[in-house]
């Protein structure tokens, strides 16, 4: 018998985990909890999918009694391993409740999970393990902030530099204002305090941003491929900050030694003060870094205590180890028994992803509109999948729009060009009243 596991979310990240995990010799079955009804199909695996209803929004002891009733049917479902997903539940503490159950979870504990859901415990946890970062300031009020925008240089017009402010909580990606005035960063503020009442004020970095994934298992780590996405919402990266507009990996230009360098100038020093603090990181760290590869530099911008959206869409796809293999070992605290390997293995293709989002994304996005594919859904192999859905809902025999990023249309292939035409070719086979996506996703690269 195989094992069971549950995966607790229902976005694009989360169709990508079950995808991949259905996928394991180990495996026998997945249950997503709440997955949305683009999971049920479309890979040879899906036989092996099911879901449950959940509730993963509700906040305080409503959401802990969810949580509770999702480990006491796991625990009769005997599941072997929970993979949370999103950033809410870790924030809200699930990984608590269901170890308190009993249950064996991949995912960090309520307190190490503020390396996400506060950015100013992140800032202060960089500062005393010696990772590089951007200078910053912390804001427990709006007048505070103004005060510190006021004391800080800014740039002449047209010239690099400028200074970001950010939500210090959980803010679905849409919490961070990049500036390059003050009166910018003035209003930005007044407008982010009140998603969590305090703000960091960090110093605009220059360079290319790309995200690092690392299984940690509270000691040691084992580094993925980078992998870089689209925060801004039109091309040239114009337009509001989103969850994730497309992504690509691998990451050309990037220098082979930087992955030991990323190992122990970041992910071992944090593993090492978080021990310290008495908050070890089990789980999935992702380092978001500005890097000046010219300069042989990088900073560490922010850290997520979970896989990333949309850059886990391109990174399984390329992946050849076992993922739950590696997902147990973790949750065990056991990293060196997970595949004999020191870090994740990964092909040599490369792969596109472009999301296809609703009118209205980010602020007010149009929902209910029905996707029409205008060719079948046929992936060129049983074990491939074309797409990953988010924002679904099913009517009937047709899909509709529920949210946001609707679907993810993934491109693979020997080089970028190829990847690039098959994830465009896939994103034009759908379309739904409103659709917007970037055109620029991986452009230029070969």
């Amino acid at each position: 018998m195989g094992a069971t596991v549950l995966v607790i979310g229902s976005g694009g990240r989360e169709h990508a985990l079950v995808w991949k995990l259905s996928m394991s010799p180990k495996v026998a079955r997945v249950i997503a909890a709440p997955g949305n009804d683009g999971f049920d199909g479309g890979f040879e695996f899906s036989k092996k999918v099911d879901r449950w209803p959940a509730k993963l929004s509700l906040g305080g002891s409503e959401q802990q009694s969810e949580f509770k009733r999702l480990g006491v049917r796991a625990l009769e479902e005997k599941v072997d391993l929970v993979v949370v997903g999103p950033d809410n539940p870790l924030a809200d503490g699930i990984v608590d409740v269901l170890e308190a159950q009993g249950l064996r979870c991949f995912g960090p504990t309520k307190a190490a999970a503020q390396l996400e859901s506060s950015k100013a415990f992140a800032k202060d946890v960089m500062k005393a393990a010696g990772v590089p970062t951007a200078k910053y300031f912390v804001a427990k009020e709006n007048a505070e902030a103004q005060k510190i925008l006021k004391s800080v240089p800014w740039p002449a017009p047209g010239k690099p530099g400028g200074w970001v402010i950010k939500a210090d909580g959980l803010a679905l990606g849409k919490g961070v204002r990049v500036c390059s005035t003050y009166e910018e960063a003035s209003q930005a503020a007044a407008d982010l305090i009140g998603i969590s009442g305090s703000l960091v004020i960090e110093e605009r970095l220059q360079g290319e941003e790309i995200s690092w994934f690392a299984f940690c298992d509270g000691e040691i780590c084992a580094l993925f491929e980078p992998a870089r996405d689209y925060k801004r919402l039109n091309d040239g990266g114009e337009g509001p900050n989103t969850g994730g507009m497309g992504a690509f990996s691998p990451v050309p230009g990037i220098p082979a030694s930087w992955k030991e360098r990323v190992r122990k100038e970041v992910f071992l020093p944090m593993l090492q003060e978080m021990k310290r603090r008495g908050t070890p990181f089990k789980g999935l760290l992702y380092a978001g870094l500005m890097c000046d590869v010219a300069a042989d530099r990088f900073w560490i911008i922010e850290f997520n205590a979970r896989f990333g959206d949309p850059e886990t869409q391109v990174l399984l796809p390329r992946m050849t180890d076992d993922l739950y293999s590696w997902c147990e070992a973790t949750a065990a605290g056991d990293l060196s028994r997970a595949t004999g390997k020191a870090d994740v293995q990964f092909s040599s293709q490369v792969a596109v992803g472009i999301v296809g989002a609703a009118r209205g994304y980010p602020e007010k996005p149009e929902r209910g509109h029905e996707l029409k594919f205008l060719q079948p859904e046929s992936p060129e192999s049983k074990e491939e999948l074309s797409y990953f859905y988010a924002g679904v809902l099913r009517d009937g025999p047709f899909l509709r729009s529920s949210g946001g990023r609707v679907f993810l249309a993934l491109g693979l292939g020997s080089n970028f060009e190829q990847a690039r035409t098959q994830a465009y070719q896939r994103i034009g086979h759908v379309k739904f009243e409103g659709m917007q996506f970037r055109s620029d996703i991986a452009g230029g690269l070969s």
